[in-house]
């Protein structure tokens, strides 16, 4: 995907020169820059930013939670309990605050700040336990940083939300000061790209 943006389209200099064109389907954004036109998919391009600024706030070590009053009660089974108490220090480096309430429950009492509005917190959390019971989880952050993927996919701004002129503007410099803004955390291209010369080809205005 990398390869399709030669002219360094997301540099802070085409940034400045580019023009957001317009919306079709309340969903893909154009954008024209130099000789070129931009189409930035705003699902994919806002799922990318949140779960790359989550990201970063997890190699920071500056994760916020945010509190529930009353707490959050789950049941879980055996195996569950094992997971949970195994990889206990991973749940609580990305935000979530458990305690055991006794016998098979335990309260969460604070979970992550960032997709907390937007998320079920106690499916995400479920979902993260239930994936550590499969064994082999040697790669316990991974499958909890998946879940997290998954959870920037829930929490992002869908296909057919109308956005104002100003959040896209705002959604696209965030999402092209990132490293790799061009797919998202499942692989998606967040953005895609077609020149004047096969615009006006496919016009027949050029052979």
């Amino acid at each position: 995907q990398k390869t399709l943006f030669e002219d360094n389209f997301i540099s802070e200099k085409a940034r400045v020169r580019s023009r957001v064109v317009g919306c079709v389907f309340d969903t893909y954004w154009i954008v024209e820059y130099e000789d070129k036109m931009y189409i930035i998919d705003q699902h994919a391009a806002h799922e990318k930013v949140l779960y790359e600024q989550f990201m970063e706030r997890i190699k920071s070590d500056q994760i916020l939670s945010q509190k529930i009053s009353p707490a959050m009660v789950v049941s879980l089974s055996s195996l569950e309990e094992l997971a949970l108490n195994e990889y206990m220090e991973y749940f609580e480096k990305l935000g979530f605050e458990i305690e055991h309430f006794g016998g098979s429950e335990y309260a969460i009492s604070a979970v992550p700040a960032t997709l907390y509005s937007s998320i079920n917190s106690r499916e995400l959390f479920l979902e993260a336990v239930d994936e550590l019971t499969k064994g082999g989880n040697s790669k316990a952050p991974e499958v909890l940083l998946d879940r997290v993927a998954t959870a920037a996919c829930k929490a992002a701004v869908k296909g057919g939300n109308r956005l104002s002129f100003r959040e896209v503007e705002e959604l696209i410099n965030s999402l092209l000061e990132l490293e790799n803004p061009y797919n998202c955390p499942h692989g998606r291209p967040t953005i895609i790209s077609m020149s004047k010369y096969e615009l006006e080809k496919k016009f027949k205005r050029i052979v």
